[in-house]
């Protein structure tokens, strides 16, 4: 696959005009056509398409080349930001226009749609029906105990993003914090606990104890709301979805890598309202 750099994205949308009724910018340069098959099932009805999107390379990236698009010219255009951790600190969305950010982590939250996985689950298995599917695969359960157990440990993840401090984050594999390899219903909560006894002590031995406690009230502030779906505080692509992948393999032999998961899952998934009439707004 080629790669665009950050710079060339904008053009590249010029000279692709005549196939993209709306440029849309993302965050991430992998699983474009993720993004496509979302935005284009929300453009179709209007009788609207794209057949690409413009990756950016990261959040900074992002909102620059947002900042450095801001006077009036021909071309519709949008630029979605993920939540990513910032949404757990309460921080306000940057006020820019053409500028939407997901209410989610990231796009694949979008896609944790028990309809879509169960269907793309009896596509694997073509045998078993839809509601035994839905039973064995009990995603609720999954989903819920994983959520209860991951929570803490990104607020934590909030805490080092808050305090700005050069300590891995979402890149420490959720598969290291599974007791059984491969097996998402073995997720432990105590190395989920033994992970972040071990951030924390790397934390403070970096900060005041006064620069903590501010950035622990921080990360809290979005908890307050408990009728909150709180799975939106979580990175689905960097430890939700891999969880549902290990299960769609266990249960559905599955045989999907996990872009190609997430793909599918864009098909299927329920369309969110919020990046629904953001998309459409972008139109007008």
């Amino acid at each position: 696959m080629i790669v665009y750099s950050a710079e060339a994205e904008p053009a590249r949308a010029y000279l692709l005009r005549n196939y993209n009724d709306l440029d849309v910018y993302v965050e991430d340069a992998n699983c474009q056509h993720m993004y496509i098959r979302l935005v284009n099932r929300i453009l179709e009805p209007h009788g609207k398409h794209i057949s690409s999107v413009f990756p950016l390379h990261g959040r900074r990236n992002l909102l620059t080349r947002c900042s450095a698009d801001q006077a009036v010219r021909v071309g519709k255009r949008i630029y979605i930001l993920d939540g990513d951790l910032e949404l757990l600190l309460g921080r306000a969305v940057p006020p820019l226009r053409h500028l939407y950010r997901l209410e989610a982590y990231c796009a694949e939250n979008l896609l944790l749609s028990e309809h879509a996985i169960v269907t793309i689950a009896t596509e694997c298995d073509t045998n078993k029906p839809w509601h035994q599917m839905a039973l064995d695969l009990a995603l609720k359960n999954l989903l819920d105990r994983s959520v209860l157990i991951l929570l803490p440990l990104f607020v934590v993840y909030a805490i080092i993003y808050h305090l700005g401090l050069p300590i891995v984050t979402v890149n420490f594999s959720v598969h290291r914090l599974l007791e059984r390899e491969h097996d998402p219903l073995s997720l432990s909560a105590r190395l989920v606990r033994s992970r972040i006894v071990s951030l924390i002590r790397e934390i403070r031995s970096q900060v005041s104890p006064a620069d903590y406690r501010r950035a622990r009230e921080a990360a809290k502030i979005n908890l307050q709301n408990e009728r909150q779906d709180r799975s939106v505080f979580i990175s689905a692509k960097d430890y939700l979805i891999p969880l549902v992948h290990m299960h769609l393999r266990h249960v559905a032999n599955m045989r999907d890598p996990i872009d190609a998961l997430k793909v599918r899952l864009a098909l299927h998934c329920e369309l969110d309202p919020s990046l629904s009439r953001s998309i459409i707004s972008a139109l007008n």
